[in-house]
């Protein structure tokens, strides 16, 4: 997938938003993105509010694999990608509340900052959109 701004670039930043927000949108509009690192970097760069160091920790692939077999086993619904906002923002409460549990079970200690670049990577790294589209594709109606 090309990146929606230069259009050059594979996309390997994908964000999604409902309401308002830094990405200027309005109440009950949901806009997805899919950006290069460049591009994702120039609209964090220019968006107050984000943290621009978002990508200076991340999941190791094992643990980032661990938490979603423990999401597909217990709450596969996680990985639903339609139009429903409210789904929507019960799922990434879900996914919030597991990887909180998981990392104090591990003995992870963060800050919130630390903690908000851990669930960015979980959120909306390339390996939860693959697993959602296999998702999507056995729950088609």
């Amino acid at each position: 997938m090309l990146c929606d701004y230069c259009k050059q670039q594979d996309a390997s930043v994908h964000i999604t938003q409902a309401g308002e927000g830094p990405f200027k949108m309005g109440l009950g509009q949901t806009n997805k993105l899919h950006l290069c690192t460049d591009c994702a970097d120039k609209l964090f760069a220019a968006s107050p509010g984000t943290n621009q160091m978002r990508n200076q920790i991340c999941l190791s692939d094992f643990y980032r694999t661990k938490l979603f077999d423990l999401l597909e086993a217990t709450h596969p619904e996680v990985f639903y990608r339609g139009n429903d906002n409210t789904k929507l923002h019960e799922i990434s409460k879900l996914m919030e509340s597991l990887l909180r549990e998981q990392l104090k079970k591990d003995g992870v200690e963060l800050n919130e900052d630390a903690f908000q670049m851990l669930r960015s990577d979980l959120c909306f790294s390339h390996h939860y959109y693959d697993r959602a589209d296999d998702y999507n594709k056995s729950h088609a109606t």
